[in-house]
């Protein structure tokens, strides 16, 4: 018994100075959902490592590379990370979802395996449209307003650290507590879900069975009190937590439609899973805020209808409401404008009475009622939104096919005709045709100034945005270096990271394992955020390409997944290094 006790206290010995080791990594800066933030900005303000001045210096390389055991279907591999700090011992951890119903926790530091989970759900065959299995990223609570940025000036965006929570102890037999939200009472959790309604529920309406919901129509709350809570997190923040302390949740939508709220210290399901999508549908990068998690459906896969879906974290049957475009798919994910209401972008398609094609649509955060919307059947959008605020107002920005970028009121999506944009770029593309940016990235450097970053075919373009007394256009900036498909970039502290994403080998008749052997690899690459000029490259680390959207950062580092299943994680090295 004797030796056990000291083995204990040596194994905890260890991990306590592990859990400060890994405290010194990056200042905390955490990404909560895919692209970063609720109004998907893709930019981390601020980061203890990472900034222009130092990468100048020698010292930013790869870290670790880890090789996860999961199968790609068709080009679908490894989603983007969202992360935590302070999951178990303040170790900072990154959940990745894989594409064959797999869910990893990752430690930033060291690219351990903290734990996985696997659904075992039968799985479709795979299609370029319809890949089946897991299509999108997990997601953790946002808040809904940004952080104000680091000079004090207003505006949209953020990716800074996450809000604080504090734990509550739940009562006996009620389950595992969802905790306070702003100051309001906590609601008991755990109770078990419906069982999935026979048809999705119609557009608009809150699923078969479902209470009213008390202050419908009105905004998410932004953040709340210190105590403000996370629907399905256990206790964790208050006093006497020490080692171990949980850190939230992770929630994660699997192949069958089936949402789990997952405990990050363990994986475990900490409510029991709610019915939530059709199964095999495909969805976009889900986010949550205050007690709603919302995804779009797009392609009709698995018979799910193109939409925005809401599922209620915090009430104990977790009731589904949707809106059908009845037209065109959602392009990439939904977005939100720091007042609470939900954005989309609809692609092209077959509109029946009254549907949505080509069109920016705002609705309703807790109904999903249509509120306003824009459309241009000249707008063919392939780009999801991307909001940022301009003095007293939240602007929305998207692409379209024909190479331009629009810039909409989010209070007033197109005017009193719906088809009037706040101002129409020129084509940024030689050849229209190979425009694709598949989504926009935006941030704010010191002076104040705000830029918009666009991933065309073969490059990143830089604009300014220009306000001449409430006019608002966009000026050029700069171009950055070629770049083979070049994702959604990131920014961190002033640092511009483009990845240049290689290029696919053909798929006929080829296995994912050929199709990655064959490829062009990946490369990412470091540019001043105000110049474009390369300041660091990963030259010939990356060996596969990478076919979807898994990059990310936290932490002081920046993360590649590739279409081989291999994560790479870039940043200066540390004390645990």
């Amino acid at each position: 018994m004797r030796i056990k006790h000291i083995v204990a206290v040596v194994a905890a010995s260890a991990l306590a100075a592990g859990a400060l080791w890994a405290q010194a990594r990056g200042g905390g800066s955490e990404w909560l959902t895919a692209q970063g933030d609720a109004q998907r900005t893709s930019w981390i303000r601020t980061d203890a490592a990472i900034s222009v001045d130092s990468m100048t210096k020698p010292g930013f390389e790869l870290q670790w590379k880890v090789k996860l055991a999961n199968q790609p279907r068709h080009l679908n591999g490894l989603a983007q990370g969202v992360t935590a700090n302070g999951v178990t011992l303040f170790v900072p951890m990154s959940l990745v979802t894989g594409s064959s119903n797999n869910v990893y926790a990752i430690d930033n530091d060291t690219g351990y395996t903290v734990w996985q989970r696997h659904f075992d759900t039968p799985l479709p065959v795979a299609t370029a449209a319809c890949p089946g299995g897991i299509t999108a990223a997990a997601t953790r609570l946002v808040p809904v307003a940004p952080p104000a940025p680091p000079d004090g000036r207003g505006g949209g965006g953020g990716g800074g650290r996450g809000e604080g929570y504090r734990g509550s102890v739940g009562e006996p037999g009620q389950g595992v507590p969802v905790e306070q939200r702003g100051g309001g009472a906590g609601r008991a959790a755990g109770a078990a879900p419906p069982a999935a309604p026979a048809a999705p529920p119609a557009s608009g309406a809150r699923a078969a069975g479902a209470p009213p919901v008390a202050g419908a129509g009105a905004p998410p709350a932004r953040g709340g009190a210190a105590n403000a809570g996370i629907p399905g997190a256990p206790g964790g923040g208050g006093p006497g937590g020490g080692f171990g302390r949980p850190a939230g949740v992770g929630y994660v939508i699997a192949s069958d439609g089936v949402l789990h709220v997952l405990g990050l210290q363990l994986g475990k399901d900490l409510q029991k899973p709610a019915p939530f999508l059709p199964a095999n549908a495909s969805w976009s990068d889900p986010i949550a805020a205050s007690d709603t998690l919302y995804v779009g459906t797009n392609q009709r896969c698995g018979g799910a209808p193109n939409g925005v879906w809401a599922i209620d974290l915090a009430a104990e049957n977790k009731p589904v409401v949707s809106w059908k475009t009845n037209g065109g798919s959602v392009v990439g994910s939904v977005v939100l404008a720091t007042n609470g209401t939900l954005l989309a972008a609809i692609g092209p398609g077959s509109v029946t009475a009254g549907g949505y094609a080509n069109a920016i649509v705002a609705l309703d955060p807790k109904t999903l009622q249509l509120k306003d919307w824009f459309t241009d059947p000249s707008a063919e959008f392939v780009s999801a939104p991307v909001v940022f605020t301009q003095g007293d107002k939240d602007i929305v920005a998207a692409a379209t096919r024909d190479g331009r970028v629009l810039l909409l009121d989010a209070g007033s999506l197109g005017g009193v005709n719906h088809s009037t944009p706040l101002y129409a770029s020129r084509s940024l593309a030689a050849d229209a045709a190979t425009f694709a940016p598949g989504a926009l990235a935006t941030w704010q450097d010191m002076p104040g100034t705000r830029w918009l970053l666009v991933p065309t075919n073969g490059a990143i373009t830089a604009l300014k945005v220009s306000d001449d007394g409430g006019r608002l256009s966009l000026q050029p900036g700069w171009v950055s270096r070629d770049l083979v498909s070049p994702v959604t970039p990131i920014i961190v502290n002033g640092v511009v990271f483009a990845m240049s994403s290689g290029r696919a080998a053909a798929t006929a008749g080829a296995t994912a394992a050929d199709v990655a052997r064959r490829s062009s690899p990946a490369v990412l690459y470091a540019l001043n955020g105000v110049d474009g000029k390369e300041l660091w490259t990963s030259g010939k680390t990356i060996t596969s390409f990478l076919p979807g959207r898994s990059f990310w950062s936290a932490t002081g580092q920046v993360y590649v997944g590739t279409l081989d299943g291999t994560l790479y994680a870039f940043g200066f090295a540390m004390e645990r290094k």
